[in-house]
């Protein structure tokens, strides 16, 4: 896990290094975000819908996960509507309030707090939570709220939202290894070998990526976007988990509570690459991820040393 940690770090220092000395670091970062999209991340889509085992006690428990999931989505995006002053800063709302931080902080909390039986929840909250891949559902917000300078291709109106969401590589994957699954083809002896290695490579390219794409401007902000911040982070940790709270009440539901914690997460770090590479506002999403994530570390710390 240090080596991890030290790899990580050394990796967003490179990219921040990159950042300062290259004349267009956003072109690099668009280059990595284009490779993670069409070669790592289906990689890690079939490991994922390809190894994971169906618990049949789980289903009605994760099919509150899935609703709340994307009712906090939708949630957000209202939010960046009517909240935001332009279409880049609404887009940043949007996103953060969607994605939580379930896999570089999420797995480690969950580990924490519930051990290996919670990890092993943790990863198939976070590959399935929006039933198709996330980095899918990540791609068609960015392309949906893009900027005048985006690097990644435009996609504005409903229709090509959706369209964004269901036809892109992590997508098809997923589709790919599912029909495989129902048609009796067991690729589990050729992807397993390659599944861990996937994954640590993804953790040190995404730490490559933030600090490409973290900005570097000195802070500014005004009261507006310290408000936004603030009904933002109180949406993206505290409004999923609320959701689910309400549907297990209703429909007689245990909630793990490895779903609960994961649902509180703070913003996304992916926030800060998804701005630069689509042209969002960046100094609000760095705002989000550096205000949310000491916060829910803290409360999750001290919930530890509460519970004893």
């Amino acid at each position: 896990m240090l080596i991890s940690v030290a790899g990580w770090l050394v990796c967003f220092a490179g990219g921040v290094a990159l950042q300062r000395r290259l004349r267009d670091p956003q072109r690099l970062s668009h280059l990595i975000f284009t490779i993670g999209l069409w070669v790592l991340s289906p990689l890690v889509v079939i490991y994922a819908y390809t190894t994971v085992e169906v618990r049949l006690e789980f289903l009605a428990s994760f099919a509150c996960v899935i609703a709340a999931t994307w009712t906090t989505l939708f949630a957000g995006m209202l939010w960046g509507r009517f909240g935001g002053r332009a279409q880049r800063e609404s887009g940043v709302m949007a996103f953060a309030t969607a994605m939580g931080n379930c896999g570089t902080l999420g797995l480690p909390l969950t580990t924490l707090a519930f051990g290996g039986p919670g990890l092993a929840l943790a990863v198939i909250y976070m590959e399935f939570q929006y039933i198709i891949p996330t980095d899918g559902v990540m791609l068609g917000l960015g392309r949906h709220y893009a900027g005048p300078r985006s690097r990644g291709l435009r996609a504005p109106g409903l229709r090509k939202l959706v369209r964004s969401w269901l036809l892109n590589p992590p997508v098809v994957a997923g589709a790919a290894a599912v029909v495989l699954r129902l048609l009796g083809v067991d690729i589990t002896a050729l992807v397993a070998p390659i599944g861990p290695a996937i994954g640590l490579m993804f953790g040190l390219v995404g730490f490559l990526q933030i600090g490409l794409a973290i900005s570097l401007e000195p802070l500014a902000h005004d009261r507006g976007d310290v408000w936004r911040a603030a009904v933002t982070i109180a949406l993206r940790c505290g409004l999923m988990a609320l959701i689910l709270l309400t549907l297990g009440s209703l429909f007689g539901i245990e909630i793990p509570g490895v779903f609960y914690l994961l649902a509180v997460m703070p913003v996304a770090f992916n926030t800060l690459v998804v701005s630069a590479v689509f042209d969002l506002d960046r100094e609000l999403a760095r705002l989000l991820v550096a205000v949310s994530t000491p916060l829910v570390i803290g409360g999750v710390l001290i919930w530890q040393l509460a519970a004893g």
